[in-house]
């Protein structure tokens, strides 16, 4: 696909050319007023509309974009900011709430780019915190937010369990008044998981963050949880801002052999290798996501694959086990069908939707054993049959 091309691609195809955006930003000086207008109406949607200024505008090409349609990319930027002073604010309450509480708070996704200053977080658009307290602590932490004034919506004595139990998280909670919520994790996926990350080391190794009481996950560990969010712990519909965010992470944090070394040993700890090799594969498809980290070879399960060390010497790569034939074959068909925003003047064709349907079954195989699943299901299902029975009318 050649920035010639791409001239005319947006009206046929406004999400391969936001693809094409957001992989080369300099082939925004090929698309006029009615080309934007496609691209926009799939970006806004997808939440991608900031991450596009920023790519644009890093690349030296936000000043050839039509003023007006620069009105709507500013205006998203100008939402961007007011969310990330709410991330701030919340993360000063929370931490005046829980200020004698004695265990680590560790941040997660989007919170734990604002705190870090990471660049790409200008171009997310938050709408929760994620904080993680050691499960041991997990009730005083609960406890303490509640007494300070956070609140959680009344579930059902299934769905309260389904959380306390079986979740890596609690209910959300969410102060009066407060734009954003506060999701309170005490790991990264659900206890009843096929992949059990390594809580202890999590903690052990998260990073604090100067003049704040906060940590946040290591470097290595950020990327796996990014992975596994999107690979492991969703059904991957519609998530392509998940990606984008993976593939920033990776600018931000894959330079040296040694982060290449580390993630890999971390994947390995947390029985992650084949999430993250998924979200390599993805982000460097549709998102030309650069090769910094040195793993396509280990995707592939090049077993002789060799790095040579700052010292000269040749040694071994660990590797990410390679990708069963199967579940590639699978994956390279549902995934980009599930994936994907969808054209915004068309009802949404029958693969993508069957894809969709497919990733959410595999989701919730992922998540849990088969017998909780089938109660899952059956409990689902009974309650959404009494949702559509009509009421008695007296």
């Amino acid at each position: 696909m050649t920035a010639g091309r791409l001239g005319r691609l947006p009206r046929a195809d406004p999400v391969g050319a936001l693809l094409a955006l957001l992989r080369a930003p300099e082939t925004a000086r090929t698309f006029d007023e009615a080309d934007w207008d496609a691209v926009v109406r799939v970006a806004r949607p997808a939440r991608l509309l900031a991450a596009l200024r920023l790519r644009l505008e890093r690349h030296g090409v936000f000043a050839d974009v039509p003023e007006r349609v620069r009105m709507h990319l500013d205006a998203e930027r100008t939402l961007v900011r007011f969310r990330k002073q709410m991330v701030l604010w919340e993360l000063e309450c929370i931490a005046r709430a829980l200020s004698e509480f004695p265990a680590p708070l560790v941040l997660l996704k989007g919170a734990a780019y604002v705190v870090q200053g990471f660049g790409f977080a200008e171009g997310r658009l938050p709408s929760d915190v994620d904080l993680m307290v050691p499960r041991a602590s997990l009730d005083a932490a609960e406890r303490a937010l509640l007494g300070a004034g956070w609140q959680t919506e009344a579930l059902d004595p299934y769905d309260e369990r389904y959380y306390r139990e079986w979740s890596h998280e609690l209910p959300p909670m969410r102060y009066p008044e407060h734009p954003l919520e506060l999701d309170l994790h005490h790991t990264i996926l659900p206890l009843t998981g096929r992949i059990q990350p390594k809580a202890d080391a999590l903690f052990a190794d998260a990073v604090p963050i100067a003049g704040t009481r906060f940590h946040v996950l290591c470097p290595a560990d950020q990327v796996v949880h990014a992975a596994t969010q999107l690979f492991q712990d969703s059904d991957c519909a519609g998530r392509l801002r998940d990606l984008v965010d993976f593939d920033a992470l990776i600018g931000e944090l894959g330079a040296t052999e040694r982060f290449r070394e580390r993630l890999v040993e971390r994947a390995r700890l947390h029985g992650a290798e084949r999430p993250l090799a998924y979200a390599l594969r993805y982000a460097g498809r549709f998102l030309g996501t650069p090769d910094a980290l040195g793993l396509d070879s280990r995707v592939r399960g090049n077993d002789d694959a060799r790095v040579r060390g700052n010292d000269g010497a040749e040694r071994s790569r660990a590797m990410l086990p390679p990708i069963p034939r199967v579940a590639r074959f699978m994956m390279d068909r549902l995934v980009p069908r599930a994936l994907l925003p969808t054209h915004p003047d068309r009802r949404t064709p029958l693969a993508v939707r069957t894809a969709r349907f497919a990733l959410f079954l595999r989701s919730h195989w992922l998540r849990m054993p088969p017998a909780l699943l089938a109660r899952h299901a059956i409990t689902k299902g009974w309650r959404a049959l009494r949702a559509e029975a009509p009421s008695e009318v007296e």
